[in-house]
């Protein structure tokens, strides 16, 4: 079979189906007209299997938390030598964050949603996604650890003095890194992925989504060193690096998650 791998940045594209609003929660009517969580399935591709197991739920948890602990203890060489982070949070999983991707997936257009139509009460949500298209015989299920490591291998177009204040990535394929910021973002500490096989005439599509809350890639001004920045030297934060081990008690503390959830959007 010949496979087409390709991974696609945050661009913030704007769906244009209807929404069900029987089907759809209010709080995701009033942050978007067409948040992906509503949106209707799509009657044009046959999805041939859809959803994340539990096994590879705590797969992707794992990877990612086994990648930003290896930046957070400095022993990423690449970027030219990243520094050790000063709050990096440890990954969970997210139900929530889950199902909007998982919706995503299921559209079988391949491009990121807007900003808002992916939102969520607790954050906003950044986003990676990736597709993998076939000839032949179908792909038989979601390389979630090829995938994952393709976002993370971006490191090597990465330079440490991006860091703060964090610098944007540019949109050619060939230098982007803002699939790995997003990865190793340090306040970025909950995850939640879909996947969908769909086919399209004699063509399968792998199609994969995972969104990170709260996002990272933003770039705030003064607050980027104080909130948002990857590996933020923030004085309101303890220094300490991933535990994956969950055995010592790391910064995501429910005042601090707090800290960090904007206020509801205003009724339409």
């Amino acid at each position: 079979m010949i496979a087409l791998i390709s991974l696609l940045l945050l661009i913030g594209l704007q769906a244009s189906s209807p929404v069900d609003a029987k089907k759809c929660p209010e709080l995701y009517r009033r942050y978007s007209a067409q948040h992906t969580f509503c949106l209707p399935a799509n009657n044009t591709c046959s999805i041939l299997k859809r959803g994340v197991t539990d096994k590879d739920k705590k797969l992707i948890v794992k990877l990612h938390n086994d990648y930003r602990n290896k930046v957070a203890t400095g022993q990423e060489s690449h970027a030219g030598g990243m520094p050790k982070a000063a709050n990096m949070l440890e990954m969970i999983w997210d139900d929530e964050l889950a199902s909007v991707a998982q919706k995503l997936a299921e559209t079988c257009n391949y491009g990121h949603d807007c900003n808002n139509c992916r939102r969520v009460k607790a954050f906003s949500v950044g986003q990676n996604i990736g597709n993998v298209n076939g000839m032949g015989s179908p792909i038989s299920n979601a390389d979630w650890q090829q995938f994952i490591k393709n976002l993370y291998d971006e490191v090597a177009v990465f330079n440490k003095n991006y860091i703060k204040p964090y610098v944007p990535g540019p949109h050619a394929k060939e230098t982007q890194y803002g699939h790995f910021t997003q990865m190793v973002w340090a306040t970025s500490w909950k995850i939640g992925c879909g996947w969908s096989l769909f086919k399209e005439g004699n063509t399968y599509t792998s199609y994969t989504v995972c969104n990170y809350g709260p996002a990272g890639n933003m770039n705030e001004g003064r607050d980027v060193q104080s909130r948002s920045n990857l590996l933020s030297l923030s004085p309101r934060i303890p220094v300490a690096a991933i535990r994956v081990n969950r055995k010592v008690s790391l910064p995501h503390t429910r005042d601090y998650a707090r800290s960090l959830t904007p206020s509801m959007p205003p009724r339409r």
